[in-house]
């Protein structure tokens, strides 16, 4: 069996055993369960079974250490002091607050440094029923979109592959420290990172089982991230969007003229294919415009970004930080003006109500709407 097979198995099964665990709770006669029928597919495999026998003693070993582990776990509050990183974030929002007007200033905090508390209710019940909601959020989505677009740009500008991979790594690491080092942002930043090594390998459809890893390290770090932090959860399933949806957008999608706009619009389509059930679930409702408000609202995200970063290097001086937050003031203006618009719809959301039963009918569908696209060549790249 391949090393990455089974290392796939591990995170799998450990995963498998963290969610049993949070939903029936914590038994030791459970464990016990795991591992005796763990040990009876080894012996099975010893005395001529297959792969397979072997790969399941993998993921139910896996599984009982992933169960005892969220059954035993702590959660350390004394972690929560500043960091220099959180004090510099902090310094940066009140700068923004200083310069924009309350809800432009707002918007640009959420989308450049992650800190939503200051977006009204409307503006984000606003971007709730458009579906344009993510770019508000440090999730693996954002920085997976980011990640792409500057590696794509970085190729068409004359670089080679392998140093696109590094000025993007660099540029998210940037971002990362930018936002305040919070660990959704390092979670969503492992995604993006992950997500860019498929991509320069030229393996993007193979990137899930380094990803598997990924979420394995970081659930085994704190139990509770699989269940109770909707941050993890979007970027993960985000991630795995993109890798095994892209493909299909860019068909659908091949019309929209410009370039870039519409390499955003496909990488952001394709994150929400595995997205909104999790989204539905929080929110309980289910945008009916989404397609249509992210092809207006997504390409903004850039340059927004581009002008985050300027003001970051000037904000030191209230003159040269309004060089780049007043440019950015226009654009956010739009962008509200025109979630506002396709907000007003009365058919714009559906309300399905917050229910866990959305997850369980909604994720076989996808897997079985993928299964399609692969049996009809859907999914292969047009390029």
């Amino acid at each position: 069996m391949k090393s990455s097979r089974a290392l796939a198995g591990v995170s799998f099964g450990f995963l498998i055993g963290v969610l049993a665990q949070s939903i029936i709770g914590f038994y030791f006669w459970l464990v016990f369960i795991f591992i005796l029928i763990a040990i009876i597919c080894a012996v099975l495999e010893i005395f001529g079974g297959s792969d397979k026998l072997f790969l399941a003693f993998i993921i139910l070993f896996s599984a009982a250490l992933g169960f005892l582990r969220a059954g035993t776990y702590h959660e350390d509050f004394s972690l929560n002091e500043k960091t220099f990183w959180n004090i510099s974030r902090e310094y940066l929002v009140n700068r923004t607050k200083s310069i924009l007007p309350q809800n432009e200033g707002a918007l640009f905090n959420a989308m450049v440094f992650g800190y939503e508390k200051d977006v009204s209710s409307k503006i984000k019940n606003d971007f709730n029923i458009t579906g344009t909601r993510h770019v508000l959020a440090i999730s693996g989505m954002n920085i997976s979109i980011i990640a792409l677009m500057i590696m794509d740009f970085a190729i068409g500008i004359g670089l080679w592959r392998k140093q696109a991979f590094y000025v993007a790594v660099l540029a998210v690491i940037a971002f990362i420290f930018l936002v305040g080092s919070p660990a959704s942002a390092v979670r969503a930043g492992i995604m993006g990172i992950l997500l860019l090594w498929a991509k320069n390998k030229g393996r993007l459809v193979q990137a899930w089982r380094p990803i598997m890893l990924a979420a394995f390290f970081m659930v085994a770090l704190n139990p509770r991230l699989l269940v109770f932090s909707i941050g993890f959860q979007l970027s993960f399933l985000a991630v795995i969007g993109i890798v095994y949806f892209k493909n299909f957008w860019d068909k659908i999608l091949f019309w929209i003229p410009i370039k870039p706009m519409r390499e955003l619009v496909v990488l952001s389509m394709a994150a929400q294919t595995t997205t909104w059930p999790v989204m539905v679930y929080n929110f309980g409702t289910l945008s009916a415009i989404s397609p249509v408000a992210n092809i207006f609202v997504v390409p903004m995200l850039n340059p927004i970004m581009f002008l985050g970063l300027g003001f970051v290097a000037v904000s030191w001086n209230s003159y040269l930080a309004q060089i780049f937050l007043w440019p950015a003031w226009l654009i956010l203006k739009a962008n509200i003006k025109i979630v506002d618009f396709f907000g007003s719809f009365s058919w714009a959301s559906i309300n399905l109500g917050k229910t866990g039963l959305i997850i369980f009918i909604f994720y076989p569908l996808i897997y079985l709407f993928w299964l399609y696209l692969e049996k009809h060549g859907y999914n292969d790249s047009i390029n």
